[in-house]
């Protein structure tokens, strides 16, 4: 079996994983915000018991992860997570993007492959995503590859809006659950959340511009995708973009498109637990059973 951890912003889960399917999971609270520094040991605290069952550890993490460390960007800092991890649990550990785990859970699991390029995006409380090229996870030593989210879209008539990356009107900035929740806040005059916005406020005239603004922006952002890769698939999810509301308005405006640009916007088929899945999924293919 292989040990698989999903290292997110607000949670963290870990699961024993065989032929794709998960055994036993365990969920926390993620401290990437809080304690960074002792990250390693709270996932190996996490996973306690399960190291004598296990001939790998497969890790899907937010941020970039590279070959040497993982540059958490929300929290401005970084660790040598994969050392740190090979060290406490006596396993070999391969590292990946949560969100490149998601793609490759998208392009293993699919039954019939409806092509060898395939391009997943996640709405959450980020934009991320992954990027599978010719059959392969489009991966980069330093861990800045495939994160699409952090790609700038036009916004001519609107004020710019930083990210923390650095730059101005990266998707993320606009589009994720995180800046959907900011900024209906402010309109709404009290901290809301993406939830509450899209339960509570689906009629408030300025908030429906807000969604329209941030659909605007993926949309923009999968027509960049279209002509960088040439995909035809698409899958979009995570909280945000597997809701009806928001993936009914992209579909829509995809088809307003020139042809060129246009995909095949589909649903994940990977479930709610797709970057453990991909991760197992992606440290089997580099390391296989041992």
């Amino acid at each position: 079996m292989i040990i698989a951890i999903d290292v997110g912003g607000t949670k963290i889960s870990a699961a024993l994983v065989k032929d794709s399917k998960i055994i036993e999971i365990r969920k926390v609270e993620s401290i990437v915000h809080q304690d960074l520094a002792y990250l390693a040991s709270y996932l190996i605290n996490l996973c306690e018991g399960w190291t004598e069952q296990a001939y790998s550890v497969a890790v899907a993490c937010s941020g970039l992860v590279g070959t040497e460390r993982v540059n958490f960007l929300s929290a401005n800092d970084s660790l040598p997570l994969k050392l740190q991890l090979e060290t406490g649990f006596g396993l070999p550990v391969v590292m990946l993007n949560d969100a490149a785990a998601a793609a490759w859970a998208e392009y293993s699991l699919r039954p019939n492959p409806l092509d060898s390029t395939l391009v997943y995006i996640t709405v959450s409380t980020g934009v991320g995503g992954g990027i599978v090229q010719n059959g392969q996870l489009v991966m980069a030593a330093d861990g800045f590859c495939a994160h699409i989210g952090h790609m700038s879209v036009s916004r001519p008539e609107l004020p710019a809006i930083e990210c923390h990356c650095g730059r101005f009107n990266c998707a993320e900035a606009l589009a994720s659950g995180t800046a959907i929740a900011n900024q209906a806040s402010s309109i709404v005059n009290k901290a809301v959340s993406c939830k509450t916005v899209f339960n509570e406020y689906g009629c408030h005239p300025e908030i429906v511009q807000l969604l329209e603004q941030a659909t605007d922006a993926i949309v923009e952002l999968i027509a960049n995708i279209k002509a960088l890769t040439g995909t035809g698939i698409v899958v979009l999810g995570g909280s945000v973009g597997s809701t009806h509301l928001f993936q009914e308005r992209i579909k829509k405006k995809l088809k307003a498109l020139p042809t060129i640009y246009q995909v095949e916007l589909v649903a994940p088929v990977s479930g709610e637990h797709a970057d453990l899945i991909g991760a197992a999924l992606y440290a089997d293919s580099v390391i296989g059973c041992g």
